[in-house]
């Protein structure tokens, strides 16, 4: 049976899969277990969602909601100019292998490897980008909970408890859409991590360590999260 990758881009790929997955899981472990910058910001959307409630003028609040889809958006579109310029890549492989061996930085062989690693790339971002419009869209979901939350008279005659569900329930979804949008923007990082594929499994292995890295410093021990914590 004819397999085209070499024994190490085959191992290469196979270890940069599974820290992809691993990282995934070990976030969302560590968010319901300790203090995260994913945990921190999930009570301040539940702070947020409560305050929300006692404002009679929600402008402000359609505001925020406005320009985080925004951000949401410009990533989806960004997703489908590079999937464009990675099918173009695709069609001109053999030109692209060209460029790459005489700066002697490849190890493929074959126009159908270079080919193969394009492809997976361009997996990679059709999956972020359907994370994007995800968002995007439980984003919505949360402008229309926002504006179908009681005012007035009728907030007042709601008890606690019944406020506090409709503020969670109002913050759970952002935080959805925020979990989405991580996806998403951590396919960007590990896609990043995946051109190093393009010269060698052994880069692929380097790359793949970095954007971890990188990763698990901006989320776990940033200045963002402890800014965040020491205000708890």
């Amino acid at each position: 049976m004819y397999f085209p990758l070499s024994l190490l881009d085959a191992l290469g790929f196979a270890l940069f899969l599974a820290a992809w997955v691993s990282y995934t899981f070990y976030a969302k472990y560590r968010a319901k277990r300790s203090q995260t910058l994913s945990s921190l910001m999930r009570r301040h959307r539940e702070r947020w969602m409560r305050e929300m409630l006692r404002r009679d003028n929600r402008i402000s609040d359609a505001t925020i909601i406005g320009n985080l889809e925004r951000v949401v958006t410009f990533f989806a579109s960004t997703s489908i100019l590079i999937l464009a310029g990675l099918l173009t890549a695709i069609f001109a492989s053999e030109s692209l292998l060209g460029m790459l061996a005489n700066l002697r930085l490849s190890s493929s062989s074959s126009v159908e490897i270079i080919q193969l690693k394009l492809l997976v790339m361009t997996l990679i971002f059709v999956y972020a980008f359907f994370k994007f419009t995800w968002s995007l869209r439980e984003h919505i979901f949360s402008s229309i909970l926002i504006g179908s939350a009681p005012q007035g008279d009728a907030l007042a005659q709601l008890d606690d408890n019944q406020q506090h569900a409709i503020a969670l329930q109002a913050a759970k979804m952002s935080d959805l859409a925020n979990h989405d949008f991580n996806y998403g923007l951590r396919a960007y990082y590990f896609a990043l991590a995946l051109l190093g594929w393009l010269v060698s499994g052994w880069l692929l292995l380097l790359t793949t360590v970095w954007v971890i890295a990188v990763l698990y410093g901006r989320e776990f021990n940033s200045k963002a999260m402890r800014l965040l914590r020491d205000n708890e």
